[in-house]
């Protein structure tokens, strides 16, 4: 399938969309853009390999929105995917928006005005939501403070589509440039971001992240998560900013990105004995791994299956 590119003026936002057989979603999470009261930013599909009808729903849309910009790549991961995305982008800033998610009409023009008090920074970041597939909330994020830092690296705490980034910033420091990284990628940028900058928040909810199914961390395979943990990993030991920034918080970091690779693992039955080799890693990296509920869980529930099976 061949890529299409509808030409704009230089807009003031990039809202890079990577999509990967979406079909179902994707109109909704366009339009949601489509919607927005501020009206100078640029649309940025990169569909990373679709075999549905997703670049039909693109087109179709794009005939009358000529700020829609249509790319076809073969696949490789949402990771690069965005890298692809940051590449093509001519907007002064960045955003992001999944393609099963939407934004609230007010994201855009809350996130001008967020980055027109602050000097125009390097990064803002809005409030978001979670909502359920009848549009119920469930989860919402809107207490951001400069105590973000502190609770980053232990959670994934902000979201792709509540920030923007100028894109200056994502030409040094962009999205991990490998197929392994399919989970936790934009975790690894934003630590790198806070490492290096201020951010500004305005906790205003501008945008819904949905949650459904084909999101679980059970669809995703077992040896992609294993590759996955440790490109994440080795990437994150290179930031020498990053590790004198975190100092030793970085390396709980990392214990608990093994963790959570070995209590997914310790219910999968090829793969119970790798449970024990990652939480070894983990306590190699942090020996406080072993005062963590996770440790403990992952022990009991590959004893569990051990006794079981």
């Amino acid at each position: 399938m061949p890529g299409m590119e509808m030409k704009s003026a230089q807009p003031f936002f990039s809202i890079i969309l990577p999509t990967f057989n979406r079909a179902k979603w994707l109109r909704t999470s366009i339009q949601s853009i489509l919607a927005q009261e501020f009206t100078d930013y640029e649309v940025i599909v990169v569909d990373d390999g679709s075999t549905d009808d997703s670049g039909e729903v693109v087109n179709k849309l794009s005939e009358f929105h000529p700020q829609i910009r249509y790319f076809y790549k073969q696949n490789e991961e949402r990771s690069i995917a965005r890298n692809f995305g940051i590449s093509k982008a001519t907007g002064r800033y960045v955003g992001f928006l999944d393609s099963d998610d939407k934004l609230y009409p007010n994201h855009l023009t809350t996130a001008f005005d967020l980055l027109k008090r602050n000097g125009f920074p390097e990064v803002g970041h809005l409030g978001y939501e979670m909502v359920d597939e009848q549009g119920h909330s469930i989860l919402v994020r809107n207490s951001f403070d400069q105590t973000f830092k502190s609770k980053l690296i232990r959670e994934n705490i902000l979201h792709g589509n509540a920030i923007v980034i100028r894109k200056d910033i994502l030409q040094e420091i962009h999205f991990i440039p490998s197929t392994d990284a399919v989970l936790s990628e934009d975790w690894y940028l934003w630590l790198r971001l806070a490492a290096r900058y201020p951010f500004y928040f305005d906790n205003t909810v501008t945008s819904a992240v949905l949650h459904h199914p084909d999101r679980s961390l059970l669809n995703i395979n077992p040896v992609k998560l294993i590759s996955n943990t440790r490109t994440i990993v080795s990437y994150l030991e290179q930031d020498i900013t990053f590790l004198s920034t975190y100092k030793n918080q970085a390396f709980r970091h990392f214990a608990d990105h093994y963790t959570f690779l070995t209590l997914t693992l310790a219910h999968v039955n090829n793969r119970r004995w790798d449970t024990l080799q990652f939480l070894v890693k983990a306590f190699h990296y942090d020996p406080g791994v072993v005062f963590r509920k996770r440790f403990w869980a992952s022990i009991k529930h590959w004893f569990y299956h051990l006794v079981k099976y």
